[in-house]
């Protein structure tokens, strides 16, 4: 009931204050469900949970080196915003700070979009979350998601804004340890007609995601795979 509560009231406020939500396209697949198709969205599944563990475990050793290296807190976030200002000018491009919802848009839209641009989100905001900044990791994981996505698209003969989406939600899914939630989530957002796929790469990439989470509070009984690879709880 919290949860319920808090998402109605929060997309009140939102409408009432007049923001407009990011515009997603609706994902159609006229020929149906393809045994192919189907056997690249596994592959690109694998690769957004390979993807969100390496986003976890990035922000963390970052967030570990500052703590180490710099004994007094408040020093810390002045050092990494320095640091952030230094890689703005070496990529040239502010499309990597904020939200980057640009990104996201081009991604589903087809558009342009750097092949590594996924990687330099991830260097840009393991900087910002571990310096010591106070910033969400929904978003950039989005932004991460649907880059990759747009980027693998190529590779695996895929439409491009199909993988996007799908990236969007499945890295999430494995980063949060949230699969059903993304998939419907995949649903809301782009329509019911790629919805086997949103389940079959946010899954795989809840398994391949290792055991570690965005959220520190989520326990977990058994492991995903055989072995507790790359750590055990969730948590960790």
């Amino acid at each position: 009931m919290p949860a319920l509560t808090a998402s109605v009231v929060g997309d009140m406020v939102v409408l009432g204050l007049g923001v407009d939500h990011l515009i997603t396209p609706e994902i159609v697949i006229d020929a149906g469900l393809e045994a192919g198709l189907l056997a690249k969205v596994a592959l690109a599944g694998v690769v957004f949970g390979l993807v969100g563990a390496a986003f976890i475990i990035t922000v963390r050793a970052v967030k570990r080196a500052f703590a180490a290296t710099i004994a007094w807190a408040p020093a810390r976030p002045l050092v990494g915003g320095a640091m952030v200002i230094a890689l703005t000018l070496a990529v040239g491009d502010r499309v990597y700070n904020g939200l980057s919802l640009g990104l996201i848009e081009s991604s589903l839209f087809g558009g342009p979009v750097p092949t590594w641009a996924f990687l330099l989100k991830v260097v840009f905001t393991a900087v910002t979350l571990g310096s010591g900044f106070v910033g969400g990791e929904v978003t950039p994981l989005f932004v991460i998601g649907a880059t990759l996505g747009a980027s693998m698209a190529g590779l695996l003969d895929v439409p491009v804004p199909l993988l996007a989406a799908i990236g969007f939600v499945a890295v999430f899914a494995g980063a949060s340890n949230t699969p059903l939630t993304c998939t419907i989530m995949g649903v809301e957002l782009f329509g019911s007609g790629a919805l086997p796929y949103f389940a079959v790469a946010c899954v795989l990439a809840y398994v391949f995601s290792s055991h570690r989470g965005i959220y520190g509070a989520q326990r977990r009984e058994e492991p995903k795979l055989p072995g507790a690879w790359l750590g055990r709880r969730p948590g960790a």
